[in-house]
């Protein structure tokens, strides 16, 4: 069974931009991050090397990326690029990965947290900016 509903998806774009994001996704250019009840997120690499931010609702319901493409358009091919990696995806260990990442924080000392976010403050500038509530 697929996670998402393939068609529906389908038709809220161009097919060209559709099965560019099927390629992309074959090629391994999503990075599913997390699956949370319904809400799919995800990095996807760009054709130029950007990475980009994609959420989608399963199994046909809202999305937003956060390229130029989806902007303008209101749908994109990274968005069909997740469709794809997540329909053709282990859901099981993609559902986990947050938990493991929320369980491995656990273990580090307040201390430990707060350098971890400083460095990462200082390596990404969106970091930075969410730390300080810009």
């Amino acid at each position: 069974m697929s996670f998402f509903d393939t068609e529906a998806w389908r038709e809220r774009m161009d097919e060209r931009w559709f099965d560019t994001g099927v390629a992309m996704a074959e090629k391994g250019d999503v990075d599913l991050v997390a699956i949370e009840d319904e809400k799919v997120t995800a990095h996807v690499t760009g054709s130029v090397g950007d990475l980009y931010v994609v959420q989608l609702w399963a199994p046909a319901g809202d999305g937003t990326c956060t390229c130029p493409g989806f902007e303008k358009f209101g749908a994109c091919k990274h968005q069909a690029a997740v469709v794809a990696a997540a329909n053709a995806a282990d859901l099981g260990k993609v559902r986990d990965r947050m938990a493991r990442l929320r369980d491995g924080l656990a273990v580090d000392s307040k201390e430990a947290l707060v350098e971890r976010l400083a460095e990462l403050a200082r390596l990404q500038p969106a970091v930075l900016a969410a730390l300080e509530g810009r």
